[in-house]
């Protein structure tokens, strides 16, 4: 996306990031050759879309809702330590 900034001045382009996703083969983190700024990337539909992965040459599909932007922070589900207690 092109953003102007007043009367004739050259557009500016603003910050694309690549829309990422983990592959559910080799966990790594791939991208799904989508690039978009990152107040659009919050306003995708929540529908289901299918790549073939870099990583391990399947096909995925993923939603929205599992993937982030490269380098922006994301949620991770922390894992608690389990205690366990001898018998």
């Amino acid at each position: 996306m092109i953003s102007m900034r007043g009367a004739g001045t050259k557009p500016e382009a603003l910050p694309m990031s690549s829309v990422m996703i983990k592959c559910p083969n080799t966990g790594r983190s791939v991208s799904t050759a989508i690039e978009t700024e990152p107040s659009m990337f919050h306003r995708l539909p929540k529908i289901a879309a299918r790549m073939r992965c870099p990583a391990c040459g399947q096909k995925h599909v993923w939603m929205t809702s599992s993937a982030w932007l490269a380098g922006e922070p994301r949620l991770v589900e922390q894992v608690r330590p389990v205690k366990i207690e001898a018998a």
